[in-house]
């Protein structure tokens, strides 16, 4: 071999191999570089072309509130300003009513002292009534209301019996309602004189007792004047024969049976 041919066959042998091909890269990216660059354009084109219709159709959205002069959350503002309104009514949610019940609270012991100061009333009411007319009651006295009744068996003038009832703490009785009016009608058999009179001015009427005279049940024509009458006619008495309207004006010294009235004494809670 020749010099030449021989030193050209080193060199050969002397170069270093190429080096190896580098992998595929894998992925996304791997694929974009697959893409060719026109498709890679069309898209980009395509991306652009849809952003920049987004942009105008909310700059048309934007244009469209101002010129209306409308805010998109009024009808909710107004629809949750509603709502709170009615809860703020109702008593079951109202942030107040845990206040009121604490105020409450704090006035039951005030509650508690008034109800037993009432009992207690009520209570002394009850005594005063046992106290009083159990002892009457076992003389001839009886309980109807708030009173006591003594209906005599005897007869007596008009004053007298008024003495009589004046020495036992009370006076000829005062009829003040209808139901007072049908008890002592019904317990009575004979006349019997009550405690109306107006012997110290004609024709104004008035009670032994100090009561209103705020009822009146004369029969028919009673009471009489006196220009018209023989003698004086100053008192009163019931005749039970007469139902409802069955007073009658009649003589003070006349006898007749009497009734005699003890208004109970008992404070009202």
């Amino acid at each position: 071999m020749a010099p030449k041919e021989k030193a050209a066959a080193d060199t050969k042998k002397a170069e270093p191999p190429p080096p190896p091909e580098p992998p595929p890269v894998a992925g996304l990216a791997g694929r974009l570089k697959k893409v060719p660059p026109k498709v890679k354009w069309m898209l980009f084109a395509n991306f652009g072309l849809l952003c920049f219709a987004s942009f105008i159709y909310m700059f048309h959205l934007y244009i469209s509130l101002i010129s209306e002069g409308k805010n998109p959350l009024e009808q909710t503002l107004r629809k949750l300003k509603t709502t709170m309104s009615e809860a703020l009514r109702n008593p079951k949610i109202n942030y107040y009513n845990p206040v009121k019940v604490a105020e409450e609270v704090t006035k039951l012991p005030t509650y508690i002292e008034t109800t037993e100061n009432s009992f207690n009333d009520r209570k002394s009411k009850y005594q005063n009534l046992f106290k009083k007319g159990a002892p009457k009651s076992a003389g001839g006295w009886d309980v109807f209301g708030k009173s006591l009744y003594y209906i005599s068996d005897n007869e007596k003038s008009w004053y007298d019996a008024e003495s009589f009832c004046m020495s036992r703490d009370s006076h000829l009785a005062s009829i003040l309602s209808d139901e007072e009016q049908n008890y002592i009608t019904s317990q009575l058999n004979h006349p019997a004189w009550i405690g109306l009179t107006d012997e110290n001015e004609e024709g104004n009427w008035e009670w032994t007792d100090g009561s209103r005279f705020i009822t009146q049940y004369w029969s028919h024509g009673n009471p009489r004047l006196s220009d018209y009458a023989e003698i004086e006619e100053d008192c009163t008495s019931i005749v039970p024969s007469s139902s409802g309207y069955n007073w009658d004006d009649a003589n003070c010294h006349e006898l007749h049976r009497w009734v005699c009235k003890e208004i109970l004494d008992v404070k009202e809670p």
